[in-house]
């Protein structure tokens, strides 16, 4: 599921919705429903409208909590949730004792599920690429942590066709992103070349194609 059109992703929502009435892996459905509602707010943070970001995150929170009471063995749950409540930064920082707790609680349970899980490693990485680095995050730290990422979605194979895939893309451009902010030489083309193996793992990716080849524009005219 691409999470970056929100036509669609409403849609799915309402599939997802819909599919609960048959009672079938309801955490599993419920799991789709909060990752749609992460994706809605994602769109938001484009526009940098706080009401969707909000709205959807606090359902999507909502949402995995069900998840996880149904099925608390699921490590992407905790990496979904871990996600949701980084995005309260973006409408609740005086709150920001409880958003580090809830973050590290729900990551300290991925870690202990499935240290190896490469969306958990990427959502790792991704945090370090927004935190300075005088606060143990920057671009030294989320380097390794991303290229570890797209290693293990190399080889990784869901335990069914039904369980979540999604991310490799992602890694791909957020190292894609932090080797355009060091931007050290060969740094552009080593960028160039992510964004066209995220392109074609991904060919619908509204992230890469909508954000990331952006910045690439960007930085290497700025380079010239």
């Amino acid at each position: 599921m691409d999470k970056s059109d929100e036509a669609i992703l409403k849609k799915a929502r309402g599939q997802f919705e819909r599919m609960l009435q048959l009672k079938q892996q309801p955490w599993l459905v419920n799991y789709y429903i909060a990752l749609a509602d992460y994706g809605l707010a994602t769109t938001g943070m484009r526009t940098e409208d706080k009401e969707t970001i909000k709205k959807y995150t606090e359902s999507g929170i909502n949402v995995i909590n069900k998840s996880i009471d149904e099925n608390p063995e699921f490590c992407d749950s905790y990496v979904l949730l871990e996600s949701l409540n980084f995005n309260r930064w973006q409408y609740e920082q005086e709150k920001m004792q409880e958003i580090i707790a809830a973050t590290q609680s729900a990551d300290a349970e991925a870690k202990k599920l499935d240290a190896d899980n490469p969306r958990y490693v990427l959502v790792t990485g991704i945090s370090q690429f927004y935190t300075p680095e005088a606060f143990g995050g920057g671009i030294k730290m989320a380097i390794p942590t991303l290229e570890k990422s797209a290693e293990l979605f190399k080889t990784r194979k869901e335990k069914s066709e039904l369980y979540p895939d999604w991310g490799y893309d992602m890694a791909l451009g957020y190292l894609a992103l932090s080797f355009m902010k060091r931007n050290d030489d060969g740094d552009l083309s080593k960028a160039k070349e992510l964004i066209d193996q995220a392109l074609k793992i991904n060919t619908d990716s509204g992230f890469i194609s909508g954000y990331v080849q952006k910045e690439y524009m960007t930085v290497s005219a700025d380079s010239k």
